[in-house]
């Protein structure tokens, strides 16, 4: 989400993030690497606009709280919070722990937290659509959900609250991902619900039937790579860049290759999968999964129980469908027998090419994975930069 508003651009303007927290060390090198390497984008030009340190950061702490609060007063006070608490607890993808007692449901509280205290002029949280239907844990009514809890609090905070489910396809991902995001706006500033109507406070796609611009495709944003095999984890591979005026008819990958180095391209790096897991791609067509090689699924015990994303092939001139830890569902490449790069799954979520994951060393165990599981966890930076973008016109 941070990235996201780093790349949001309007008349000139930039945002400047004071603070970003994460808990996981790894997570936190994450974020180190991205501001710095942010920060020296067209000669430094974007330095101040990166906090200039980075540690885990626990925000359930008082400590946490201290920092926060001291940096918020130090600039002046806050105009956007934004935050994306996890979502294990409401995601479709773990429905045995879809109930109003998992802690990481609780995590949400700790956002509003952080929005009681700060008084930020907008706050914006993301999440997945399981939200919608989730209870709270302190709710008594069954038709209470988290976001019917997080409104009335918000309210007596003085804050209008806007939901919406954007899909990330809208805004120039070529990926169909859909994510419930929560926009409030401080009642200070004098907006009414009349005043942005049936669509609320967050911008109109600009992909899609009737806005002139096609959905970008999974051709649009990896046809350029270089073929890569199976398992393959040399970290840098050589790499011939499209034409100038293929960029210019292709404004995703233009997007996505700008300030990256010439010549050589990263984290196009594959998992290994073994030998009989390959027979099986070479089975699946483009747009096809799980379903055409029922008979050859000797090793699951109930195929028809399995989610429709395993063994899919991507197709070339769609986007492509969400993706999640893309190694578990075992994405396919749309005309190579093998599963996706890590570069190939972070143009499909709209990381630009200079953008890299923490992790161990690529080819020791958790490394690759660790890099994986954050990609999976992400928002689509497109999709923040354009609701950022819209609310610096507010």
């Amino acid at each position: 989400m941070g990235l996201g508003f780093l790349l949001a651009r309007q008349r000139g303007s930039l945002y400047r993030l004071l603070v970003s927290a994460e808990v996981e060390p790894i997570y936190v090198q994450t974020l180190a690497f991205s501001h710095a390497a942010f920060a020296s984008l067209e000669g430094q030009r974007h330095a101040s606009a990166v906090p200039k340190d980075a540690g885990p950061l626990d925000l359930r702490s008082e400590r946490a709280m201290q920092v926060v609060a001291s940096r918020v007063r130090d600039a002046g006070g806050l105009d956007v919070l934004i935050g994306g608490p996890p979502c294990q607890g409401f995601s479709s993808a773990n429905r045995n722990t879809w109930h109003s007692g998992n802690p990481n449901n609780k995590l949400v509280d700790v956002y509003l937290q952080y929005v009681a205290a700060l008084r930020p002029r907008v706050f914006l949280m993301e999440n997945v659509q399981g939200i919608l239907w989730t209870p709270p844990h302190e709710a008594t009514y069954e038709h209470v959900s988290v976001v019917d809890s997080l409104a009335c609090q918000m309210a007596d905070l003085g804050y209008t609250v806007f939901p919406k489910v954007l899909d990330a396809v809208w805004y120039g991902v070529p990926q169909h991902r859909n994510r419930f995001f929560v926009l409030g706006l401080s009642r200070d500033l004098g907006y009414g619900r009349e005043d942005f109507g049936d669509w609320g406070p967050f911008p109109r796609p600009t992909h899609g039937p009737g806005t002139g611009q096609a959905y970008v495709t999974v051709r649009d944003a990896i046809a350029d790579l270089p073929e890569v095999a199976n398992g393959r984890l040399v970290d840098e591979c050589p790499y011939v860049g499209p034409a100038e005026a293929d960029l210019a008819r292709n404004a995703f990958l233009a997007a996505m290759r700008a300030s990256a180095p010439s010549g050589t391209i990263t984290d196009h790096v594959t998992s290994r999968h073994a030998a009989y897991v390959i027979e099986r791609y070479k089975l699946v067509p483009p747009g096809g999964n799980w379903e055409d090689i029922v008979e050859h699924l000797t090793n699951y015990a109930d195929a028809e129980r399995t989610h429709s994303s395993i063994y899919r092939r991507l197709r070339y001139d769609e986007p492509a469908i969400t993706i999640g830890h893309y190694r578990k569902s075992m994405l396919i490449h749309p005309d190579q027998h093998r599963g996706l790069s890590l570069r190939e799954a972070s143009r499909l979520q709209s990381f630009p090419d200079w953008f890299r994951f923490a992790g161990g060393a690529v080819g020791t165990a958790g490394g690759l994975s660790h890099k994986q599981q954050q990609l999976a966890n992400a928002v689509c930076p497109l999709v923040t930069a354009a609701v950022a973008e819209y609310v610096f016109g507010i």
